[in-house]
């Protein structure tokens, strides 16, 4: 009888990175990072093995694979196990990926919005607290919305997962991806954040750490402060939008973008204030488990689902 410790794996596939965690005991063992074009470069065969592998990375040479589950951009038929998301995640969308990669592990694989799988990690072990009214908003490469309500995620009337991200706000006449303009990822993402900030410095390169270095030059920089204002105002709105449709007792804020949160934290509030009739009592908050929030989710609670 076997007493090798049992290994779940969560992967947090976005459009720009991907994550892999090994979870034993409900502790993260492992971790290990790819970018995404590189993980799906080749057929379909190729980045499926690259998937397997990416898991293999993350079990401890003396543990078992028991599950293994994912969080993906974006449109995701949950149960036929297939991602729709040609514009940010195209290396995985149109073919079952849940069922080759179920054949070549041999152990049951779950999928995901990766949003969902952030709200599950930041429920369980993050800022959310085991709220039964959790929002969960990223900001990376676009806009991920998962609304938990007593910890399982509200579904379509098909259950698919809404698309929160793609609502308009704003009246820019820029059609997104998704067929709308104005809409609420093409204001809001960390993309959109870099390519203005970018602007506002003169050019510089769109680099993860830009956002970090932006904040410290708006101390003295106004034309970049100002960047930062009109994103907390962007942001403000699809919150809005979504507290009052939703109604949710805690939000919480990830993504990469979130690194922002304490410079634009006023304006975003400010941004959220309505007459007393129509307020929405929330309490708003920042993740706490980072990069790691949708592997933990997927993981810890889209693995332990899995078929």
């Amino acid at each position: 009888m076997s007493t090798a410790p049992v290994c779940r794996v969560g992967i947090d596939l976005g459009g720009t990175g991907s994550r892999a965690i090994g979870v034993i005991g409900g502790e993260v063992v492992a971790a290990a990072d790819v970018p995404t074009a590189e993980l799906g470069a080749g057929s379909e065969a190729e980045r499926i093995d690259r998937l397997a592998r990416l898991v293999g990375r993350v079990v401890p040479s003396d543990a078992v694979l028991s599950a293994v589950g994912i969080g993906a951009s974006g449109p995701v038929d949950v149960h036929a196990g297939v991602i729709h998301n040609g514009a940010t995640l195209p290396w995985f969308t149109g073919f079952p990926v849940v069922d080759q990669l179920r054949d070549r592990l041999q152990v049951p694989v779950g999928i995901d919005n990766d949003a969902v799988a952030a709200a599950f990690g930041e429920h369980v072990a993050g800022a959310g607290g085991q709220s039964d009214r959790l929002l969960m908003v990223t900001l990376g490469t676009g806009v991920g919305v998962a609304m938990l309500v007593d910890g399982q995620p509200v579904r379509g009337a098909d259950g698919a997962h809404p698309e929160g991200g793609h609502i308009p706000i704003t009246s820019d006449p820029e059609r997104c991806y998704c067929g709308l303009t104005g809409c609420f990822e093409q204001s809001a993402s960390r993309t959109t954040l870099q390519r203005r900030l970018s602007v506002a410095m003169g050019g510089v390169d769109t680099d993860r750490g830009l956002i970090d270095v932006a904040m410290t030059r708006a101390e003295e920089d106004e034309r970049v402060h100002a960047v930062f204002r009109d994103y907390a105002v962007s942001v403000g709105r699809g919150l809005a939008a979504l507290h009052s449709l939703w109604q949710p007792r805690v939000t919480v804020i990830g993504g990469s973008a979130a690194v922002c949160l304490p410079i634009i934290r006023d304006d975003l509030l400010r941004a959220l204030e309505r007459s007393e009739d129509y307020e929405v009592e929330v309490d708003l908050r920042s993740a706490t488990l980072g990069d790691n929030a949708g592997a933990i989710g997927a993981a810890v609670t889209i693995a332990a689902t899995a078929r």
